[in-house]
């Protein structure tokens, strides 16, 4: 569930100044967020194997729970949008925040943390993801306003949007599962699926990984056919989904990928034009079209998947550097540079999906079949995929989910404040609609 994205809302004349919305400078312009990692690079068939000479590259570390935002020189209105239909009270929740109990941290960004909580009435688990209200009025002046305040407002905006997106895809093994949205006084909650197996990139950057930082080829083509099934979907259902990496994809209990983190999603059908031009998403894994500001569409998410291709198989994505602007002019204007490790299979699907230009970049959603009988994914039985009735490469070790030991020890040791104490009444702060309860019958199906 991770929280590093370019926003902006409605983008038109070019960037003029980036605003970090945390407490670091910068984070890639500090070196911090790219590491020295060493790994082995060999046998082209492997993507990278043990028998040759180490390699010594810079892996960034995660980028989940960083925020920033592009900010521009005009003014617009910091109203927060309720969806026109949010009084529909359908599913609203008939469950409290008291019956979920805090257990341990799993992430924490600007504005809320994620949580390992438990039913307290079933005894399940589950993932808790909450932002803070706005402590500002819903409508302010924007000349008033601080770039914390429009941000935090963004995040709000996100979470409303994300939560309206999750109550929409019900049946893909490969999406996470919304079964509660609350909300108290202070703070929005997302009760989401808990994937105890962990980030995808907290495997690829493991000790434990034999090759350093990358995947085996077979292995890459595996979730990376994932990714693509679960893009696939929600395409189908006009939604865009922005902030593909391997932060937001997690492996659940038998070593199947589930994508996470709506927060940055767009549907198209609510969109007059069915384009975007937000400037939003990771800049190492965002598509030239929308670092140039031009409207876009679900071509750039085929991008993304070309990018995280690239990195499960190099280390790193294809375009880094050491600030924001050296990444954006790297994927604007440099050629694509393709190690020579890479198989000719693994460099012509990634030729198809990191071509500059959108027009010629491959239309999977057109060309679904060619794409899914391309000889990267040759040894993939896309119906077992479909189904995960295949064997994974990996199944992560879980010796009690409760122990979330695949996540960042990081968040997992951090100690439970009384500030994380739940069961607050609503308050004057309410959003009308926005709690909601999944039926009792897609609850039983995920759940039992």
């Amino acid at each position: 569930m991770s929280l590093f994205s370019f926003d902006e809302e409605s983008f038109s004349n070019g960037v003029q100044h980036i605003t970090i919305n945390n407490t670091v400078s910068d984070p890639l312009a500090e070196q911090e967020d790219y590491e020295p990692q060493t790994y082995y690079k060999g046998d082209s068939s492997n993507g990278a194997s043990s028998g040759t000479s180490p390699i010594l590259i810079h892996r960034r570390k995660s980028s989940a729970y960083h925020r920033l935002s592009i900010s521009h020189s005009y003014a617009k209105t910091n109203e927060l949008l309720i969806p026109k239909d949010y009084d529909n009270s359908v599913h609203q929740s008939n469950r409290k925040l008291s019956d979920f109990k805090p257990l341990r941290v799993l992430g924490q960004g600007a504005y809320g943390k994620v949580y390992l909580v438990q039913d307290q009435i079933t005894g399940k688990l589950f993932a808790q993801k909450q932002l803070r209200k706005p402590a500002i009025s819903i409508i302010s002046e924007p000349e008033h306003e601080s770039d914390i305040s429009k941000a935090h407002l963004n995040h709000v905006t996100r979470t409303i949007s994300e939560r309206e997106i999750l109550t929409n895809i019900t049946h893909h093994n490969n999406i996470v599962k919304l079964f509660y949205a609350l909300q108290d006084h202070d703070k929005f909650y997302l009760i989401l699926e808990y994937i105890p197996g962990g980030e995808l990139f907290h495997h690829l950057t493991s000790s434990k990984n034999a090759l350093g930082n990358v995947f085996k080829e077979d292995h890459v083509a595996f979730y990376a056919a994932q990714m693509a099934l679960a893009i696939k979907h929600l395409h189908g259902l006009g939604i865009v989904y922005r902030d593909l990496k391997p932060e937001n994809c997690l492996l659940n209990s038998s070593g199947h990928l589930v994508l996470t983190d709506f927060g940055l999603s767009k549907n198209l059908d609510d969109d007059e034009n069915k384009e975007c031009t937000s400037i939003i998403g990771t800049p190492e894994y965002m598509a030239p079209e929308v670092l140039k500001g031009e409207q876009y569409n679900f071509k750039v998410d085929w991008w993304s998947l070309g990018c995280v291709i690239y990195d499960m198989m190099s280390g790193k994505p294809p375009f880094t550097g050491n600030s924001h602007k050296v990444i954006q002019d790297k994927i604007i204007k440099n050629k694509l540079k393709l190690p020579y490790y890479f198989s000719m299979d693994a460099k012509d699907l990634l030729n198809k999906l990191l071509n500059k230009n959108p027009e010629k970049r491959i239309a999977v959603d057109d060309q679904w079949s060619s794409f899914q009988n391309h000889r990267f994914f040759r040894k993939i039985d896309w119906k077992e995929l479909e189904q995960q009735s295949c064997d994974p490469p990996l199944v992560p070790v879980i010796t009690d989910p409760i122990l979330a030991e695949n996540f960042s020890e990081e968040f997992t040791e951090m100690k439970l404040s009384i500030n994380d104490e739940q069961g607050l009444e609503i308050g004057v702060n309410d959003f009308k609609g926005f709690s909601y309860t999944a039926s009792e019958s897609y609850i039983s199906r995920y759940l039992n």
